[in-house]
């Protein structure tokens, strides 16, 4: 017995391994002594969630089917444009690009406030028809006077909203709605005089060729329609 004991401690001081019946490797490679003969723990949910492909395979194997290869869609990365100060945008260029310090509004929201506008001046419209008619007893489609009055009121109106209105504090009442307002490339205050250059003159010259001069706007760079190149503005973001 003594002789046996003398040939074991031999075999381990000379690195022979040591019997492997009593000790199982676990899925992270380490050895944990659990008893002769005890079965291996089966994959937790953790383990089969952090190795999908190898999963496939055992699920494969086990079917009978021949196992192939499973690989995972990358998820897209989202487009951004890096900005002073360490803020990302999302952005579909150019709409919210940024020109200097200014957010640039996009096409839908100009076409908003356009619709706005075009809203108030309609309504406007109405109610002035329908306060010349309460007030001549006639209708004003058999008078020119009357539409002559309609269409000076409507005018007016106009040239406070798009002039006036726009001149002193760079927004319509359309874009005050949507919070956006014109400002100038050149960084000066957008006064009254470009505010007439830019809707008296530019907005005719945008409409000549089919609205192509409002259209313009969807592809230039600052999104930028021929009455703003006319008049040397573009419209940002007021908040």
């Amino acid at each position: 017995m003594h002789d046996g004991l003398r040939r074991d401690n031999a075999g381990v001081a000379g690195g022979r391994p040591a019997p492997s019946s009593g000790i199982l490797n676990d899925s992270g490679g380490n050895e944990s002594s659990l008893g002769v003969g005890a079965p291996t723990e089966p994959a937790t949910s953790a383990t089969r969630n952090h190795h999908p492909e190898t999963n496939s395979v055992i699920a494969a194997a086990a079917s009978g089917a021949p196992a192939n290869r499973v690989t995972q869609a990358r998820p897209a990365r989202a487009v951004t444009t890096r900005v002073a100060g360490g803020r990302a945008h999302l952005y579909a260029p150019p709409t919210h690009a940024f020109v200097g310090v200014f957010e640039q509004a996009g096409f839908g929201l100009r076409y908003g406030a356009w619709m706005f506008d075009f809203l108030i001046t309609l309504i406007a419209m109405m109610s002035f028809t329908f306060l010349v008619t309460a007030v001549s007893h006639k209708s004003v489609v058999g008078s020119n006077e009357d539409l002559l009055i309609v269409a000076g009121l409507t005018l007016l109106l106009l040239l406070l909203n798009f002039v006036v209105l726009a001149g002193l504090n760079g927004q319509t009442a359309g874009m005050r709605i949507l919070g956006i307002r014109i400002a100038r490339v050149d960084g000066k205050p957008f006064g009254i005089k470009d505010a007439f250059l830019r809707h008296i003159i530019g907005y005719p010259l945008s409409m000549a060729i089919f609205f192509l001069g409002f259209l313009w706007m969807v592809w230039d760079p600052r999104q930028q329609g021929w009455h703003d190149k006319l008049a040397g503005t573009i419209v940002v973001m007021s908040r």
